[in-house]
């Protein structure tokens, strides 16, 4: 380690770092009593603190997962550190039933969940969630994701901005990904700041601390964090190019989205593309319809990407969606027999999630509640003659629809509203509402 890597940052550096931050009205530092956070913390307030007229506002969150006795105390140790520097304090609280297995990820999960409803409690339009990632994080994600054979998109690995949650307006900043640990400690210890180490971070039990264990032997053979971390920032720089160039791919498919009831591309085009961009669109479509489902894995990906392309027509399902293949199209449609809890009850003047692909909702004006429910094939068939015929959808794509019932009485499809016939019986009542959720995977 050299001595540069132990110095403290210096307010300077610190500026620097912090200049994305600046393009804000409210920036929420997420400080958990770490070193890493509270050097975050204190180093904010010394730069906004003296910057005047026309900084963030700045305010810090602490997130309680009640997942160790001490953690109370510690959110309580970070209020009133916040307090001593002029800001204000909340604390945010993982309650309910926690998971057996896979802790780790469930907590960041509910960490970054929590964030995003707080960060939204606020009116202005501009707001980020700010975090401590720091080179030594950036080097063991990267060393994760490699001993799973992640491709570009996963060595990429974290982003010095980006949406805090898929199609958020909340930004994630990490302006710390340059700095090493070392130096992040050095900071407060050369102010005094006190800090608290969490066990967990040094527990074989988990897969990022045993990751951290193997990282000083890494160095020793020359591996060092630094250079992983730079080959991280090149690939988020590939990775990009590979947007661009996946945009224009795109555009030679003639890629529709049918309301959301099925994607539509040409067969030919999608042939005609490099086997990295086909693959690409296909994982986009694939979260896209396969709603709630888990994602698939890359692996998976490259072997249907392999089928379109050798077989004249196939047929698959993959994370929850169907794909059909044939001469002139592909098509991609939510797999019926994959939904799940997709049976409710929706009073006037509710709104609930379905299948996280929509918003199903009922107006306040709305007559007394409806059931929602799938579609199916049994009740399309009732309702098909209802849709235009040159039109009409695949019948198989519509079974995964939401269907809106009063009693025993089909009353609205929504999503086949686009279909229906300008006369005859219509397939939405009054007061039955759909919004496209359109995640980050649409184009």
């Amino acid at each position: 380690m050299t001595h540069e890597a132990q110095l403290p940052i210096a307010l300077s550096e610190a500026k620097d770092a912090f200049a994305r931050i600046a393009a804000f009205d409210h920036a929420i530092l997420a400080v958990s009593g770490g070193p890493d956070s509270m050097a975050l913390l204190v180093l904010a307030a010394e730069c906004f603190a003296r910057s005047g007229k026309g900084a963030p506002l700045l305010s810090v969150a602490t997130i309680d997962h009640g997942l160790r006795a001490e953690s109370a105390a510690e959110a309580e140790f970070v209020a009133s550190e916040a307090r001593r520097l002029g800001l204000s304090h909340t604390t945010l609280r993982w309650t309910g039933e926690k998971p057996a297995t896979g802790i780790a990820a469930a907590a960041r999960s509910a960490r970054y969940r929590l964030l995003e409803e707080y960060a939204r409690t606020f009116p202005t339009e501009r707001v980020a969630v700010v975090t401590a990632h720091h080179l030594d994080d950036q080097a063991e994600t990267f060393t994760m994701r490699l001993a799973r054979g992640a491709g570009v998109a996963g060595l990429a690995a974290m982003a010095a901005e980006r949406p805090l949650a898929e199609g958020s307006p909340i930004r994630l900043v990490r302006p710390f990904l340059t700095f090493s640990k070392s130096r992040l400690i050095a900071t407060v210890e050369a102010r005094g700041v006190r800090f608290f180490n969490d066990p967990t971070n040094e527990d074989g039990r988990y897969e990022r601390a045993r990751v951290r264990q193997l990282l000083p032997a890494l160095d020793a053979a020359g591996i060092t964090s630094a250079a992983l971390a730079t080959s991280a920032r090149r690939l988020g720089e590939a990775e990009a190019a590979l947007r661009y160039a996946e945009s224009r791919f795109i555009a030679t498919l003639d890629l529709s989205f049918g309301n959301d009831v099925f994607a539509s591309l040409k067969t030919a085009a999608f042939r005609e593309g490099p086997s990295l961009l086909r693959q690409r669109v296909l994982a986009h479509l694939i979260v896209r319809y396969g709603g709630a489902s888990q994602k698939p894995q890359l692996s998976e990906i490259e072997d249907l990407a392999a089928r379109l392309q050798s077989e004249g027509k196939c047929t698959a399902t993959l994370g929850g969606a169907m794909i059909s293949s044939g001469g002139r199209f592909i098509r991609v449609w939510r797999e019926a027999g994959r939904l799940t809890q997709a049976e409710f009850d929706l009073s006037p003047g509710e709104s609930r999630t379905w299948d996280d692909r929509f918003i199903v909702s009922r107006t306040p004006d709305a007559r007394g509640p409806v059931r929602i429910k799938p579609l199916g094939s049994v009740d399309y068939l009732k309702i098909a003659s209802r849709l235009a015929r040159g039109r009409r959808p695949p019948a198989r794509a519509t079974h995964a629809l939401p269907s809106f019932w009063r009693g025993g009485d089909l009353i609205a499809v929504p999503s086949l509203a686009p279909f229906s016939l300008a006369s005859g019986p219509s397939v939405e009542e009054s007061g039955c509402r759909l919004k496209i959720l359109a995640l980050s995977s649409s184009y």
